[in-house]
């Protein structure tokens, strides 16, 4: 009977500090989450690391989720300004220091915890503001799939390297280079629903196209070799519809080309402080892969 009892006791204080450790972990990571949303609130908005934007398809797809989760287990969520997919994008990369490579996905009762606190700060709206003008109106990568080894394209993370016509800067955007360096071969397509905003030639752009969304994203595509036929500006256009073709035109008066390899440089610039500024199109380039167009010639 008294081992029977020793066992009991044994098996009652393993349980006592099984719960015990859980109890403690909860209320670690409850305080640890509390004092990184008080970090946030707290500090500044870093605009460099806003404008390098950086995230993973399966991270944004998570986020959607939760999203959709919270939407669907309670409409009167639907109220909320905030409580939707740029809601919840927003706000895990400010916990996440701008980077959802690295960082990870809040969960939904972390995301309901915190974003009626963080969500009254200016730099969150103005945050949800930039995100909104890309990720609520991207459909379709830029440049279609051709379908062989020999007519690929190819692209890096280029963001602010150095360029030197028409004096030093850093490259604010993304060049889509073409692997058979033929001008006029490869389409490009609108990412976006949006307003030809732009159309004609810059020294630095040559033949560029410049689209505004409906959230007030701006998308610039420059280099082209031809635009679609008829497109002007003021034109309606749909995501996926042809503006031109890939070519090599700019550094020069109007009607220069050749002086450069054939690519696309797209630019993405949203609204930063009241002023248009561009953002690292990269990772929304890899993101927007997973919805890439089939063309065959």
């Amino acid at each position: 009977m008294t081992r029977h009892r020793s066992k009991r006791l044994v098996l009652y204080c393993i349980i006592l500090i099984a719960v015990s450790a859980t109890v403690s972990g909860i209320c670690l990571r409850l305080i640890s989450y509390e004092l990184q949303i008080r970090a946030v609130i707290a500090g500044e908005l870093n605009y460099d690391e806003l404008r390098n934007i950086r995230i993973k398809k399966s991270k944004l797809d998570r986020i959607r989720d939760y999203a959709n989760d919270l939407i669907m287990s309670n409409p009167d969520f639907k109220e909320h300004p905030y409580m939707n997919e740029i809601g919840y994008l927003t706000f895990a990369m400010m916990l996440s220091d701008y980077d959802m490579i690295k960082g990870r996905v809040p969960d939904k009762s972390n995301f309901l915890r915190g974003i009626g606190r963080v969500s009254r700060t200016k730099k969150y709206q103005e945050l949800y503001n930039c995100y909104r003008a890309i990720f609520a109106d991207i459909e379709y990568f830029p440049v279609p799939n051709m379908g062989r080894d020999a007519h690929r394209i190819s692209y890096e993370d280029s963001w602010l390297a150095l360029r030197s016509y028409g004096g030093y800067r850093g490259h604010e955007g993304t060049d889509i280079v073409a692997g058979n360096n033929l001008p006029g071969y490869f389409p490009i397509i609108s990412i976006t629903d949006g307003v030809v905003e732009n159309l004609g030639w810059l020294e630095q752009g040559g033949n560029r196209i410049g689209i505004r969304s409906k959230s007030g994203g701006y998308f610039y595509y420059a280099h082209l070799d031809s635009y679609a036929p008829e497109l002007k500006q003021g034109d309606t256009v749909v995501a996926g519809q042809l503006l031109g073709f890939m070519g090599d035109s700019g550094y020069g008066p109007e009607g220069t080309k050749g002086q450069f390899d054939v690519h696309l440089h797209l630019g993405i610039y949203v609204t930063i402080d009241n002023i248009e500024t561009s953002v690292n199109p990269y990772w929304i380039l890899r993101f927007l892969e997973y919805s890439r167009t089939e063309l065959l010639y």
